[in-house]
C-alpha cells in the first residue's frame, strides 16, 4: 500500500504550534462561537484594547523581535524625520528612480512627497481619479523601486503586517516593487492572530457582513521553496521588506 502523499496532519498542526510558540494544550479560554451579537463582541473587544494599551511596550518589543526573525527589516523611528530620513537614505543607497505609496491616513504624517522630489525621487500616490486610469497606475508600480503602505494591524505573536482593502489601498503597492516599507503605528499593534479575528468578526457585523475580499498578511520577504525544496527568496513579491516603527 502506497503511503499518503503530503504532511500529515498532526505534524502539520505541530509545526503551526511550535511556530506561534503555544503548547499542545488547547487555550485556557475556548474560542467565542460565532453567533454572538455585536454587543458581545464589543465587550470583549473594549477588553481586547484594555490589555493592548497595558501592554504596548512589551508588544513593540515582540513585534521587533519576531518581524526581524521573520527577514524585515525592522526600525524604530520616533519621529517623523527620522522616517524621512530613512526612506531617503534607502532610496539613495538603492538608487531608486520612483516611488508609489497608498493613500492613508498615516502619510498625513509624514510629508514624503516633498522630501523624495527634492532628492529627485518621481513619487506617486496609487489613488484612481480623473487624471489616472487603472493601467497607468499599473504601469508607475511595476516601474517602481520602492513601495510603501501604512498597516492596518500588526500581530506581535507572528510578525506580521495586515493590509485590509479598500480605497487608495491598492495590493500590488506592497506586493509588485522590489522593496516594501511598513509604516506601522504604535496602536496598529495587536497581541495575536486570535485578537485579529475577534477584530475583524465586529467589524464584520458593523458592517452589515461587508469584511472585503482579502486580507493581506506580509510576513517578511517573499518566499518559496517549491523549485527543489530549495528556499528562493522575491520571487511572487518584494526581496526586500522594511518595518518602520513609528513613535
Amino acid at each position: 500500500m502506497l503511503e499518503p502523499l503530503g504532511t500529515p496532519k498532526s505534524v502539520f498542526l505541530e509545526s503551526v504550534r511550535r511556530s506561534l510558540d503555544r503548547g499542545a494544550a488547547p487555550p485556557e479560554q475556548p474560542y467565542h462561537h460565532l453567533m454572538e451579537d455585536v454587543a458581545d463582541l464589543e465587550a470583549q473587544v473594549e477588553q481586547i484594547r484594555a490589555r493592548l494599551s497595558e501592554s504596548r511596550d512589551r508588544l513593540l518589543d515582540q513585534l521587533a523581535r519576531v518581524a526581524q526573525a521573520g527577514g524585515w527589516n525592522v526600525s524604530r523611528v520616533p519621529d517623523p524625520e527620522d522616517a524621512i530620513a530613512y526612506v531617503e537614505s534607502l532610496a539613495a543607497a538603492q538608487e531608486v528612480g520612483s516611488i508609489v505609496r497608498s493613500d492613508e491616513e498615516v502619510f498625513h504624517q509624514l510629508p514624503l512627497d516633498a522630501s523624495m522630489r527634492d532628492l529627485g525621487v518621481s513619487i506617486t500616490t496609487v489613488a484612481r481619479n480623473e487624471d489616472q486610469s487603472r493601467e497607468a497606475l499599473r504601469e508607475k508600480i511595476i516601474a517602481a523601486g520602492i513601495g510603501i503602505t501604512g498597516a492596518d494591524y500588526a500581530v506581535a505573536e507572528t510578525g506580521s503586517v495586515v493590509v485590509l482593502p479598500r480605497r487608495g489601498l491598492s495590493r500590488l503597492v506592497s506586493l509588485v516593487p522590489p522593496i516594501h516599507i511598513a509604516l506601522v503605528q504604535p496602536d496598529d499593534v495587536i497581541e495575536s492572530l486570535d485578537d485579529l479575528f475577534l477584530l475583524r468578526r465586529l467589524e464584520y457585523h458593523r458592517q452589515g457582513g461587508e469584511m472585503g475580499s482579502y486580507l493581506n498578511f506580509i510576513t517578511g520577504p517573499s518566499r518559496t521553496a517549491d523549485i527543489e525544496q530549495t528556499l528562493v527568496v522575491g520571487v511572487h513579491g518584494p526581496k526586500e521588506v522594511h518595518l518602520l516603527l513609528l513613535g
